[in-house]
């Protein structure tokens, strides 16, 4: 087994860990908000987290039944091998309320056999966009570089969006919602049309036609909820913020589903790195002077060369080639010489 994969398997492990720690009473801020930056730091520790606390979830109703008790006050006197939770004195509960903690405790290192099933995974590569039809009528359009992880069940229709973009077009069903869970949020929708996105410090939501219901929790659990509706979009941060409601540019959400990039008044380093997500060929500005320039227009995220001749034409800029599949931009004012556009 390599490295990557070692790592992989150490995750579900680790996402155990820190979810007993957090069941304790006792559990300090500090440690609270050391799971929470693990959590946020790869998008396998989330979607690991919520795997496990769907779990225990399901095992709050479970607890109650008296097979389920007796196993509890079993594991509470039984004395395995030494698994890690039993060398860990701060595990054990210390009040009758954590009779169930203790039942759960002691089937973690089983949790992955008798949890949902983990899912249909999609994903797309640099440059391609794809879409997929879910069993409900759903269709999903996945962006360049997005990965997500279908979960339906009798009761809700759930999907993690791990990275990148994604638009949803739902097919409705009030008893059945469909709930997307990006980052610390989540997104619930019983019948809309919506897209998301997300990178390491944001995730932004634009609503094209319907209602949504969108949560955003702290490291402290505290949690902010606002409704948005039609032609709004807004964005939460991974503190739990949630933005002021905006007006969304619905030309521009729309556009990126059929390769199209369009620009209002963007800072050109904006649009150099919305291309460069769709492409191999990467371009970077190597003068500090141009990072001012302000673009507007319509590109094709698919054809970084068009776009390098449509700059040189209408801004002061010169390309030049460094490598084959790099390009830097350069200020054509400091060098008259290089007026003319550049052939790539």
């Amino acid at each position: 087994m390599d490295r990557h994969s070692e790592q992989r398997e150490a995750v579900p492990g680790a996402a155990e860990r820190w979810y007993a720690r957090l069941l304790e009473a006792d559990c300090p801020d500090a440690d609270r908000a050391a799971c929470a930056r693990w959590r946020a730091a790869d998008p396998a520790h989330e979607a690991a987290w919520r795997e496990l606390d769907r779990l225990w979830q399901h095992s709050a109703t479970a607890a109650r039944h008296p097979a389920v008790a007796a196993a509890a006050l079993r594991a509470l006197h039984y004395t395995p091998p030494a698994p890690w939770y039993r060398r860990q004195a701060w595990l054990w509960p210390a009040t009758a309320v954590a009779v169930a903690a203790v039942a759960v405790l002691a089937i973690l290192p089983h949790w992955r056999a008798i949890a949902p099933a983990p899912g249909t995974t999609y994903s797309t590569a640099i440059g391609q966009q794809r879409s997929v039809n879910l069993p409900d009528g759903t269709t999903v359009t996945l962006d360049t570089q997005s990965s997500l992880v279908v979960r339906y069940d009798a009761h809700e229709r759930s999907v993690d969006l791990l990275r990148g973009r994604a638009q949803f077009s739902v097919r409705a069903n009030p008893q059945r919602p469909f709930v997307v869970h990006v980052g610390n949020g989540t997104i619930t929708d019983v019948g809309t049309v919506f897209q998301v996105r997300t990178d390491k410090d944001c995730t932004g939501i634009t609503l094209i036609e319907g209602e949504l219901d969108i949560a955003a929790s702290a490291p402290d659990h505290a949690t902010e909820r606002v409704s948005l509706h039609s032609g709004k979009q807004l964005w939460f941060d991974r503190s739990g913020h949630i933005s002021p409601v905006q007006p969304a540019d619905l030309q521009a959400a729309e556009g990126w589903t059929e390769g199209k990039l369009f620009v209002h008044d963007w800072k050109l380093p904006d649009l150099l790195a919305e291309m460069n997500r769709y492409n191999r060929t990467q371009v970077s500005i190597g003068d500090p002077a141009l990072d001012a320039i302000r673009i507007s227009g319509v590109f094709d995220s698919h054809d970084p060369h068009t776009m390098l001749q449509l700059l040189q034409r209408g801004w002061p800029i010169r390309a030049r080639a460094d490598g084959s599949h790099h390009v830097v931009l350069l200020n054509a004012a400091r060098n008259q010489r290089a007026a003319r556009p550049q052939k790539l």
